[in-house]
Order: structure tokens, then sequence, then C-alpha cells
């Protein structure tokens, strides 16, 4: 036995005050833990006088001490023939102060929380508590059929709802996001047809916010904005082709594996925060693809961890969480991180992520062909990067696919004879390709 961030050894009652501050600090990072009175540091037994008097002074000094209060389980045991005292105790009413103070359990030690650290938890207990059970001011009717008939068939089909006949109402009570009849507003951000989520999409010539090839924006429900997502990645991405020596199809492979960046997509949306002005983003640089929710990681882990480890996943939007969970869009909790890493790993993909206060974003690395070396066929690499000029003219095609070359001279303020070379080494370098005949065809800017 060894202290960690779930145990923590005292050797007598003497030392109930700092036993207190470890009750807290466990409390606040894992909402449980245990503490044993009998044990040194290195988790050998030490012998001391236990009386029901003793076992009355523990409980009275975590009920003066803890708040909010607490009703732990004070029992005695004993290791190698020593009588120990064993506190059990757990709680989710975060945060948890001890004489007033408040404490986070880092590995064996417990260090008070900074300000900042405090305002966090208790902004996100607040909305963990009151946002997603609230009654909005919308009402069964404004549920968009389909979604929710389309979400009982999937829920239906991979086994997790009784296969019965179909309700709108009962399958929305079911799950909990009915208030008499109104929405709740998990329900309106689950199956509204009024659009309550806004999804910005958008691709980039270079790794940089600065030019950009495509940009779209649509707002939706949360079911049909992962589809939506999902969609536009799997559209402009690049896939290659493999043909096998035992058969003649043709198998395309992803730059990126789909379950990941689907995982990802659905991740995003069932842990964001929803009373937060902020939009969802998908941004396609030339050199990763970015996936962006608002409101911070839902954990006090790093994402990383949870591939190291098998750790309990903190639902932010549990009743979002758990009706995605029933149509089998989440195959498990807590597994989706570590099977995006698993993935990833096994094909030469780096995932990384940047986590702030209003936002959380997990990026894919995708090759750069603006720094990939060009081998002389047409789908090959990109000698050279995107010049400025080259930038211009790409943009100016994303968005006006059939633009002569006396109107993109026009637009760019270039030569007619300048254009014709730039749109010569942007077909060369296989990010544009004409389709049709030069009088009636367009220009296709390649992804």
């Amino acid at each position: 036995m060894r202290e960690d961030e779930h145990n923590e050894f005292k050797k007598t009652t003497g030392e109930l005050n700092e036993a207190m501050v470890s009750i807290s600090a466990m409390l606040n990072k894992h909402r449980k833990g245990r503490v044993y009175f009998g044990l040194k540091n290195d988790g050998t037994p030490h012998s001391f006088t236990i009386t029901d008097s003793t076992l009355r002074d523990v409980s009275r000094k975590i009920y003066e001490s803890i708040k909010p209060q607490l009703i732990p389980i004070i029992r005695t045991d004993y290791i190698d023939k020593v009588e120990v005292i064993i506190v059990d105790f757990e709680g989710d009413d975060l945060p948890y102060s001890a004489f007033g103070r408040y404490y986070i359990r880092i590995a064996d030690e417990d260090r008070e929380l900074s300000p900042a650290e405090l305002r966090r938890i208790m902004i996100n207990q607040e909305y963990e508590d009151n946002w997603g059970n609230r009654t909005s001011n919308q009402l069964i009717e404004d549920a968009n059929d389909s979604t929710v008939k389309s979400f009982f068939d999937s829920a239906v089909s991979c086994g997790r709802m009784p296969k019965t006949e179909y309700d709108k109402n009962k399958v929305l009570s079911q799950i909990g996001v009915l208030n008499g009849n109104h929405l709740t507003n998990a329900g309106v951000y689950l199956f509204s047809k009024h659009k309550p989520i806004s999804l910005k999409m958008a691709v980039f010539a270079t790794e940089h916010k600065d030019t950009f090839l495509d940009i779209n924006r649509v707002e939706g429900n949360i079911f049909e904005m992962i589809d939506e997502a999902f969609s536009y990645i799997v559209k402009n991405i690049r896939w290659r082709v493999e043909m096998s020596d035992e058969s003649v199809q043709r198998k395309e492979i992803p730059e990126v594996p789909l379950d990941a960046i689907r995982e990802s997509i659905i991740n995003s949306f069932a842990h964001a925060r929803y009373d937060l002005p902020v939009e969802h983003e998908i941004d396609i640089f030339s050199n990763r693809i970015s996936i962006c929710n608002p409101g911070s990681f839902a954990n006090e882990f790093e994402p990383i961890d949870f591939y190291h480890r098998d750790i309990r996943s903190y639902l932010r939007n549990e009743v979002i969480a758990k009706t995605l969970y029933l149509c089998k869009d989440v195959e498990a909790f807590g597994s989706g991180i570590k099977k995006i890493y698993t993935l990833c790993e096994d094909n030469g993909i780096t995932v990384s992520y940047l986590n702030e206060e209003t936002s959380f974003t997990i990026e894919f690395s995708r090759v750069d062909r603006n720094n990939e070396q060009l081998d002389g066929r047409i789908n090959g690499g990109i000698k050279d990067r995107i010049t400025e000029g080259e930038l211009k003219i790409l943009s100016l095609l994303s968005e006006h696919p059939s633009m002569t070359n006396k109107e993109l001279a026009k637009a760019s303020g270039k030569s007619e004879r300048t254009v014709s070379r730039l749109l010569s080494l942007l077909k060369g370098k296989a990010l544009i390709k004409r389709i049709g005949s030069n009088k009636t065809g367009y220009w296709k800017v390649v992804q």
C-alpha cells in the first residue's frame, strides 16, 4: 500500500486537521477517497489506542470542518494484525472546503486551489447542476420528428433500447428530456428543429487562417451537426488508393482514420458548454485538421492520460452523452479518447490538443503538401511553398471557379500573362485541375 491521489495515510488521530485537508482535496479532484489512521507514510502499520470515543472524534471533526457537509463511512480493520481506522467518503457537491479553504489532490500531496481554479470548478458545477435539466420554452412539437425517429431506430437496432412501437412523446420521456410538455435544455440541443447550434467550417491554403479555399456555416441540432461536420471533413481530406493483389477492387484510404475523426466530433458536441455564445468550428489547414468546441476539457486530467490509464470519465452533459450512447454514437463512456489515440498511433498520425478556459481543440496532423517535394507526377507533392500570387488565384477560384484569365487578372491586379503562369504552377502542384473545355469549363480547387 502507498499514498496516491485516492488514499492518504496518517499515523494517529493527532493528525486530524491534516486529514481534513486531504479529504477536501480528494473530493475536489475525484469526488471520493479514503483516509487511514494507523499507517505511516510508507504504508506500514503504526499502533495507537482506538476507542469508541476516537471514532466519534473523527466523525465530529469531519462534520465541523468539511463544507458542504459530508456523511463518511468510518470503520476499523486490521492490517498486519494492527488495528487501523478507515474513513471512506464521496460526494458530488463540489467544491469542498476544509476549515474554509479549498484544496486539490496532486499525486500524494494536497495543494490549495488558486482563485482561478476554484472559480472554474464552481462554474462547471453550477453548469452541471442547472443547465441540462432546466425546462426550456420549447414544446414537444419543436422536436424534429425525423431526428427523434432516426435516434429511436438506431437505439433499437443496436439493442440499447427495447423494440416497441415508436411514440415520439414516450421516447423523449424515456431518455429524460421532457418536463411536462416542454423540452429540457438538453432536449433542445439534441432534437430541436429550430437550429440551436452553429457550426463554422473552413479549408485553408496554408497552416494559418490567411487564405481560405472554402468556407461554410450551418445550423442545426446535435445529431444534424455531427453529420454535417463529419461529411465536411470526409469531403475535404485526401485519400490514397491501394490495389490488392488478390482483388481488382480499389481500396480508398483516408489520410486520417475516419473512426478517429467521428469519435472526436461526437466528443466535441457531447462535452461542449452550451451556455456559452461560441460556435463549434472545423478548420482544415494544410498541415492539420482542427476540431474546436466551446468549453474547456471536461475533466481534471489531460486527454493523453485517458490513453495511458483507465480513468473514470466525467460527463459534462450527462443526458446528452447518455443519449448518444443509446444510439451507439458513443461506444462506451471514457473510451473515446483512448480509441482516437490508438487509431492515430497505428496510422502514424500525431494527435495534439489545446485546452483553454473557454474552448477545447483537438488536432490531427496531415502531410503538408506545401513542403513536400514534387516527384514529377501530376499527383505528387508541392516542390515549393505556395507564393502570395498563387494564394490569391486559389482564393479567387475557390469562390468563382468559372473565372476566365482576363477576369482573374482584373480581380488580382496582375497581367493575363502572369495569371497564365500562376495557373500553370498551381496545376503542376495538383492544387487545381480543369474540368471541361478551355472555353466552357471551370477550375476545380483540389483540397
